[in-house]
């Protein structure tokens, strides 16, 4: 049975755990989970397996096998957290807080039997100050949830001990619970290496786009999506096997069987064949991407619509002589302070690739057919470009020190393809869209390109003479006008310049607060640093709910942000007030000498934005709404 202090204990910290012991109750089976006295009078565990009983501890002394385990663990202070997969009867975890009390544990047992004897034998009196998450399930969607869950308060320097006899019995729900940690870990190093890249750049473009935001349509708000609706849309990629198919798009356009969308340096191979796209998409956030349309530029080609993400490089779309729509990405943390209808525009979410951001467009305007051209999102005879493209910064060719570093897949005739690990996140993620998009009927053509789940591969010329029957480019989208409401524009102008200066004095005010925790810490005045730490906290949260800081200072500080958070979720637990207060002078010193550092720049970046904006505003004759 329960032992009462456990039951307390999870219906205050897990209830629903609570409620699947109390389901199972009355209908433990002992000949699949048995309890019985070992040699030493202490309780041991054993499971059936296939019909043979397989011990979980020792049958002679549980407790001194748990003592070996945890001696046999090396360097165990190096770590921050500790996930026990397998409880059994928790003599092992029980050991392990009585050598390491000060290390925050987790557990996580997959057979909810074996967990009902566990609350039955261990105290968690004795552990609830060391426990986190505690857990059970063979659900893979619900141990993802957990994965995370650990990750986000936990971190990632986390020790995984495994009981012996699970990598056994458990091998499958071992196997995933820790492949999902690996792959959430390389999720959040990506993540954490794209925010160190471009965290920045984002808010810079964003800043410096906007007055060009103002003055051009937003595709997915002011466009009438009557003229996509139901039709075929084509995004024309760059891939090597774009090479085949000059003739086939050149078909297309000339007759208007659909819309095509040319992504990335593709338009240069277009270009080049006399083939100009209904649009170009582009969202590149670095100073490079400006040379995927300078050919656009050098030739003064008027008639190439440019359709940019709001965060886009900023120098892309200087100067650009053709019509401009923009859509608004995930990544602008500017934009949506300064329109009136910001919950309305629908946003398209970053991508590691600009065909998946052109796939959330294609879809949000209501297109039912997406044929994918050019998509080989792998290696063809070592060529990464089609025909007609060709860049100072990046080779065409594959280099054979590159050769090692690739992933054999499937292409789309069954044959083994190379690929980089860059290409293969691209099509796992195009491939979750698709999934997510069952009422699109998604078509790639690319012949020797990458199998993309959720496609059919039919080339070209086929889909033209068996899918595209008849004409369907309107060219009416193109008169769309912008429709913000610059009177808000020019009020929220106003309000960001009242917060900017509101800003800088919060920022003193909490750092003359850090001057205040260290002097009590050297006077060893501790009584005092409770008080402090919570008006510190107050101050912070201030600062952190200030509209300047919110748009314009915190995006450009998204990884000191985040290993800010992880101390804080340290800090928070540490009872000694002087090691407390150490650690928030060494956490949060920085960060708020950051905090400034940014906010000058900002502030200069603002300024500059706020006169162009203006001077716009000044000159628009009809009503207050932008052209």
């Amino acid at each position: 049975m329960i032992l009462i202090n456990n039951r307390n204990y999870l219906r205050l910290q897990n209830r629903s755990l609570l409620n699947k012991l109390n389901e199972i109750e009355g209908q433990l089976d002992e000949k699949i989970v048995t309890l019985e006295q070992s040699r030493k009078e202490v309780a041991t565990l054993k499971i059936n397996v296939k019909g043979k009983m397989q011990y979980i501890h020792s049958k002679y002394d549980p407790i001194i096998e748990a003592e070996r385990l945890i001696d046999q663990k090396k360097n165990i202070e190096l770590y921050d957290h500790v996930l026990f997969i397998g409880a059994g009867l928790g003599y092992h975890i029980k050991q392990f807080n009585e050598v390491y009390p000060d290390i925050k544990i987790s557990i996580y047992e997959p057979n909810i039997e074996v967990f009902y004897h566990f609350f039955s034998i261990q105290n968690m009196e004795e552990l609830k100050d060391s426990i986190g998450k505690v857990f059970t399930s063979i659900n893979e969607d619900t141990v993802k949830h957990e994965v995370e869950n650990i990750i986000q308060i936990y971190g990632k320097n986390i020790l995984f001990f495994t009981l012996p006899v699970y990598e056994k019995l458990y091998q499958k729900e071992v196997h995933f619970l820790l492949e999902t940690f690996k792959h959430n870990l390389k999720d959040r190093k990506s993540s954490i290496a794209a925010n160190a890249s471009f965290q920045k750049r984002w808010t810079i473009n964003a800043i410096k786009n906007f007055p060009t935001i103002l003055r051009t349509p937003n595709i997915l708000y002011d466009v009438d999506k009557k003229a996509f609706a139901g039709k075929p849309a084509i995004i024309v990629a760059a891939g090597p096997s774009l090479s085949e198919e000059f003739e086939n798009l050149r078909y297309i356009k000339d007759n208007g069987l659909a819309y095509i969308f040319s992504v990335g340096s593709a338009i240069n191979a277009l270009i080049e064949h006399g083939i100009f796209p209904d649009a170009a998409c582009t969202y590149d956030p670095t100073h490079l991407n400006q040379v995927v349309i300078q050919k656009i530029k050098d030739k003064n080609i008027t008639e190439i619509p440019l359709i940019f993400g709001s965060s886009v490089g900023y120098e892309t779309i200087e100067d650009y002589p053709g019509p401009m729509f923009h859509m608004i990405t995930s990544q602008d943390t500017v934009t949506r302070h300064f329109i009136s209808n910001a919950n309305q525009v629908k946003v398209v979410l970053d991508a590691p690739s600009i065909a998946v951001v052109t796939f959330q467009l294609l879809k949000q305007l209501g297109s039912k057919q997406i044929i994918l051209v050019g998509q080989n999102l792998a290696y063809q005879n070592d060529q990464l470009y089609a025909d007609g493209i060709k860049y100072d910064f990046v080779s065409n060719e594959l280099d054979e020190s590159e050769l090692g570093d690739l992933l054999s897949i499937k292409d789309v005739y069954g044959n083994e393809i190379k690929t980089n690990e860059d290409f293969n996140k691209m099509r796992a993620q195009l491939e979750l869209y698709i999934e997510a998009s069952n009422d699109i009927e998604v078509i790639n053509t690319t012949k020797g390109g990458a199998e993309i789940k959720g496609t059919s591969f039919t080339p070209l010329d086929k889909v033209i003479l068996f899918k595209l029957k008849s004409k369907v480019v309107e060219s009416d989208w193109l008169q769309a006008k912008n429709s913000y409401d610059l009177k808000y524009v020019k009020y929220q102008l106003v309000k960001m310049k009242y917060c900017m200066d509101q800003y800088k004095n919060l920022v003193d005010g909490i750092l003359n607060e850090l001057k205040v925790i260290e002097s009590n810490i050297q006077k060893k005045r501790t009584y005092q640093l409770e008080y402090r730490f919570v008006k510190f906290d107050k101050e912070f949260a201030k600062m952190k709910n200030n509209h300047f800081y919110k748009a314009m200072v915190e995006p450009m500080m998204r990884v000191q942000t985040e290993l800010l958070s992880e101390k804080s979720k340290k800090i928070k637990y540490e009872n000694n007030l002087s090691i407390k207060g150490q650690a928030v002078l060494e956490a949060f010193g920085p960060f708020l000498n950051e905090c400034v550092t940014h906010y000058e720049f900002a502030t200069q970046l603002f300024e500059e934005m706020k006169e162009h904006v203006e001077e716009w505003i000044s000159t628009v004759k009809v009503g207050d709404k932008g052209e």
